[in-house]
């Protein structure tokens, strides 16, 4: 077995920068609001996910060439493959908008510098962790570790009665659906005597019969996985803690959290429980459905932008599932998820960092307060603007790219039921252009009580900027981007 340092080099400046920042934080200085210094918990934690970065993206570029990396570490446990590679990147990128958007957020609030910052180090660590994960246990633990972690940042603001709230139910929802999880994964391995992605499929295929009780462990892992990635009826949680939490977590929750939980689903049922295994194509299909048609009509009479986000972040998530219900019939299907995944970081970001400007300078996240945003802040209304366009997937936005692969997968596949359910998918797209465009409504057509200018910080402009650039960048020079997904796909897949 060979052990190649560098293929593991993103996890372990993770974890050691981490402890870095923690420390920073219980011995400097940096326990109360203050400037941002060269050796502030904020710069450390930058400098520290730069530094994962580089690797991420090194080995990234190694595959792009053609060279292939050593395929496992740890004895099979951690893979080095094309999803693996793939989610780095993402998670690191989006927890460093995050970090920024923190800055801004927390600069007039007293709370401690060094550990959040910490725990947002070791939640990405948790995500890449999860991404190449091959072993139910690690499996397990990397979910745990970034529920654990996402816990304590929901509730971060302790003498907020609504994120104390918003954390004990996200913590109660997330120990019922890990309890759950765990059983399924105990039943697999009674069932096969494996705990490896590999080994179980191996199983079952050199001769191992399939049995009811195999469909019921593959239901009981999917609700775990559901809880994560808030698709109905494991999303009641989501609403709550996205209101509760920190508008900066809000962000991270919405992408970072549900692009792991993706990232292990992807693993489960493209290498693991493939169709021929477990037929999970039919729950999958109605997972889809009503995942999509309930958070988007629920977020029509949303008054609290955060909330109406999550909503909208669930529907997301339905989108997603048409390619994961697409995977056994369509080469295009986790191309397909992994761009759109790609696509919703940057969209999904942008849109949070207008909302962490009106929060932290309103003190409110009611919609009705977004009225005359375009006189006030006509910068961030524009902005938000086409945020709101791409997650409508409307062009010239990278939404609309992203549905577009989505829907080609779906149609691919030459289903009938994927092809309803591509109908259906395209109907709710439809519902969800009245409560996106309501904003933009708000923004610029609503005359505002108050028509005080409202300033933003160097960190957030920069994020406004990336996110904007990026949405553009996607739709009108894609080549790179589907490139990456489509190679990242072939070596999980092997189609």
């Amino acid at each position: 077995m060979n052990f190649d340092l560098f293929s593991i080099s993103p996890e372990l400046i993770l974890a050691l920068g981490g402890i870095l920042v923690l420390a920073v934080g219980l011995f400097g200085r940096n326990r109360r609001p203050g400037p941002v210094g060269l050796f502030s918990p904020e710069t450390i934690g930058l400098l520290v996910l730069i530094g994962a970065l580089v690797p991420s993206i090194m080995l990234m570029a190694r595959v792009m060439s053609g060279e292939r990396p050593e395929a496992y570490q740890f004895g099979g446990l951690f893979a080095v493959d094309g999803l693996a590679l793939f989610f780095k990147p993402i998670a690191i990128i989006s927890t460093g908008i995050v970090m920024l958007l923190a800055i801004d957020y927390f600069k007039r609030i007293d709370f401690h510098r060094g550990e959040f910052y910490a725990l947002l180090i070791f939640a990405t660590l948790a995500i890449t962790s999860l991404a190449a994960s091959t072993d139910l246990i690690m499996i397990y633990l990397s979910l745990e570790f970034l529920s654990l972690t996402s816990y304590v940042l929901v509730g971060y603001l302790k003498r907020d009665p609504k994120s104390s709230e918003a954390a004990i139910k996200y913590f109660l929802f997330g120990a019922v659906s890990a309890a759950v999880m765990l059983y399924g994964m105990s039943i697999l391995y009674g069932m096969t005597g494996q705990t490896s992605i590999s080994g179980i499929t191996s199983a079952f295929r050199g001769g191992l019969m399939s049995s009811p009780l195999l469909f019921v462990a593959t239901a009981f892992v999917l609700v775990g996985f559901g809880f994560k990635i808030a698709i109905v009826p494991f999303h009641q949680w989501a609403p709550d803690a996205y209101e509760g939490a920190p508008t900066p977590i809000t962000a991270f929750l919405s992408v970072g959290s549900k692009a792991a939980g993706f990232a292990v689903v992807l693993r489960v049922l493209a290498t693991g429980l493939a169709p021929d295994i477990v037929n999970w194509t039919p729950v999958i299909i109605g997972l889809c459905a009503i995942t999509m048609t309930v958070g988007n009509l629920i977020a029509i009479p949303q008054t609290n932008i955060k909330r109406m986000l999550a909503y909208s972040s669930i529907a997301q998530a339905g989108y997603l599932l048409l390619g994961i219900a697409a995977m056994p019939y369509s080469t295009l299907a986790v191309t397909s998820v992994l761009l759109y995944i790609l696509v919703y970081l940057f969209m999904n970001l942008g849109a949070f960092a207008v909302v962490t400007i009106l929060s932290a300078r309103l003190q409110s996240d009611k919609i009705d307060d977004y009225a005359g945003l375009i006189k006030r802040s006509p910068v961030a209304a524009v902005c938000m603007a086409v945020f709101m366009l791409s997650l409508a997937g409307i062009p010239p936005t990278a939404g609309f790219i992203g549905k577009l692969y989505l829907f080609m997968a779906a149609l691919q596949a030459n289903n009938a039921a994927l092809l309803w359910l591509a109908a259906i998918a395209g109907v709710n797209t439809i519902i969800a252009v009245y409560y996106y465009f309501n904003i933009v409504r708000v923004m610029f057509f609503v005359n505002a009580e108050d028509e005080t200018p409202i300033d933003s910080s160097r960190p957030i402009k920069f994020v406004l900027a990336l996110t904007t650039a990026m949405t553009f960048t996607v739709l009108l020079y894609p080549q790179p981007f589907i490139k990456i997904a489509q190679l990242s796909a072939s070596m999980l897949t092997g189609m």
